[in-house]
């Protein structure tokens, strides 16, 4: 297993870019989706998405790190992404594809946000990398349930 905190330094920039990826995914699948509910779910992850750098690049200059703990009476998450086949985003992924494509996405930012809390423990980010990862689950489960309601509905 990697060593991700080796620094305070090295660790920030590596969650920066984490949360840069699930940025630009989440604008791209904009473009894409169509519904109404799925397009408001994923402008709401984007905005999280850009919270998320910017208390991460403000702790790279030294800045001390505050995150809004949202209060959502959201579930556990379902596992979708056992179930649901990932494909790679192409110009003609429907919405549904996009949707599948976020769930694997999340599910990725929180396991990558478990892994630093625990490889930072003791570390002045541990607590900073566990509310992420919380906030992440949040947003896997808010995802799971949209498709959960556009989707499975449809089965």
């Amino acid at each position: 297993m990697e060593t991700v905190c080796d620094t305070l330094e090295g660790a920030l920039e590596k969650a920066i870019e984490q949360e840069q990826q699930s940025i630009e995914l989440y604008r791209q699948a904009l473009e894409r989706v169509e519904n109404p509910q799925a397009r408001e779910i994923l402008k709401d992850l984007v905005y999280e998405e850009l919270e998320h750098k910017h208390v991460l690049e403000k702790a790279l200059i030294g800045e001390s790190i505050t995150l809004h703990e949202k209060e959502e009476s959201t579930g556990p998450s379902m596992n979708l992404a056992y179930f649901l086949r990932e494909k790679a985003l192409a110009p003609d992924s429907s919405a549904q594809d996009v949707m599948i494509y976020a769930i694997h996405d999340e599910k990725r930012s929180a396991e990558f946000y478990k892994q630093m809390a625990s490889q930072c423990r003791g570390a002045p980010m541990e607590e900073v990398f566990k509310r992420i990862h919380r906030q992440e689950m949040i947003h896997l489960a808010r995802l799971e349930e949209s498709y959960e309601k556009i989707y499975m509905s449809q089965m």
